[in-house]
């Protein structure tokens, strides 16, 4: 079982008898709103790689992580949850045999639910119950490999999968009781399923797959960043046909958009990398219904990022203004947050989180109190992979 305590600055830990002992060291370095927690576990052989976080309507926060073990003759990682209260405490956890789950965590009335395969590589909804994490039921979403799960504004749940039949990327949209409405197949043209699968089992590059939606006056339709006509894109779709209206393209799979966030009309937030670099455009003028090289969207460097920077974009509303978060990490060990008014489009200053490991950004949330949650991973001496959570109250940002 997965042991919470609060650390800032100084991970002090131990190796002794081939067993990993930490000295737990606890500080008060936020107000009483908020706090910082990395959960450890003593086995050597379990990588814990945070994926998503929700906050619980009845109160604390349920995040998710791929597990692997390295002594498993399963390559894949398996599924762990664990339910924490408002002060970040772990109340419970529960471990599942689905494998490789996608990364967002879906609110489905008063059940969570996440995208995972099982060991054919078929894609499943399993739904659980927050108050304990027993499992209430499971569907099969008749597609393989999934990447990543976006639940819409309406309530449908898209998809994003890999079919190694036909080297597509597969898209699939579903209703609340998850029959399937609509689906799509974007042709790669080569075969990338030992990427896909190292991506998958967390041996390989750590592509940046995600699904959102956008609604301006070309129509209201979902991006979709996945592999396309041999590169990775950020694809325009129509929302009812899930037909490529647009797209924005780069070269291969050493460029591409780690972020994207619509901010108003036709012009759209991103972050993207070339060659390990990375770089933001605040405000992009992008038409939904063409193909654009992400070339000619030239955007200011973010040297202090780590290679191919994982960014997490969201839109915080507050009582007084809305903002735009860029979250990632940098090559010095922090978690950094750039905070952009969104009109006129201005940086208005950067948050900082420091620490002794590395560490990577994988989700941010609004919280109910106005502030974020920030779900990220930490490397214990280096080299074991442990989840973090960071609650940060309002007040910073206004």
């Amino acid at each position: 079982m997965l042991n919470a305590f609060i650390k800032h600055i100084a991970i002090l830990c131990f190796l002794a008898a081939g067993i990993l002992s930490c000295n737990i060291k606890q500080e008060e370095i936020l107000p009483e709103d908020g706090f910082t927690k990395i959960y450890n576990d003593p086995e050597e052989v379990l990588s814990y790689y945070a994926e998503s976080v929700v906050e619980l309507s009845s109160g604390g926060y349920l995040f998710i992580s791929a597990v692997k073990d390295e002594n498993a003759e399963i390559e894949y990682p398996t599924t762990y949850l664990v339910r924490t209260s408002a002060s970040g405490e772990v109340e419970w956890t529960m471990s599942y045999d689905w494998l490789a789950p996608s990364s967002r965590l879906i609110e489905h009335g008063n059940s969570i639910g996440f995208v995972a395969m099982n060991q054919q590589f078929e894609a499943h909804v399993v739904l659980v119950d927050p108050s304990n994490g027993n499992v209430q039921s499971e569907h099969d979403l008749e597609m393989t490999m999934p990447l990543y799960a976006y639940t819409d504004s309406d309530g449908y749940l898209v998809v994003l999968g890999y079919d190694f039949i036909s080297r597509s990327s597969w898209i699939s949209k579903f209703s609340a009781d998850f029959t399937l409405e609509r689906s799509n197949k974007l042709p790669i043209n080569t075969d990338l399923e030992y990427l896909i699968q190292r991506h998958l089992n967390k041996t390989g590059q750590d592509f940046h797959f995600f699904v959102g939606e956008y609604s301006n006056e070309a129509g209201t339709g979902y991006y979709v960043n996945c592999f396309y006509n041999y590169t990775l894109r950020t694809v325009f779709m129509d929302v009812s046909s899930l037909s490529a209206t647009g797209d924005i393209y780069s070269f291969q799979i050493e460029e591409g958009i780690s972020s994207f966030l619509p901010i108003s009309g036709q012009v759209f937030g991103l972050t993207s990398y070339y060659e390990g670099n990375n770089y933001i455009i605040p405000e992009a003028e992008i038409d939904v219904n063409s193909s654009q090289n992400i070339k000619d969207l030239p955007g200011d460097p973010l040297y202090e990022l780590t290679f191919k920077a994982p960014v997490a974009a969201m839109e915080l509303n507050t009582e007084t203004n809305d903002y735009a978060l860029y979250t990632s990490q940098t090559n010095s060990n922090s978690i950094v947050m750039y905070q952009h008014q969104i009109e006129p489009d201005s940086l208005l200053r950067t948050h900082h989180h420091y620490f002794d490991q590395r560490v990577m950004v994988t989700d941010v949330i609004q919280t109910s109190d106005g502030g974020v949650a920030i779900l990220a991973g930490i490397y214990i001496l280096g080299k074991y992979p442990r989840p973090l959570l960071i609650k940060m109250p309002v007040d910073p940002f206004i």
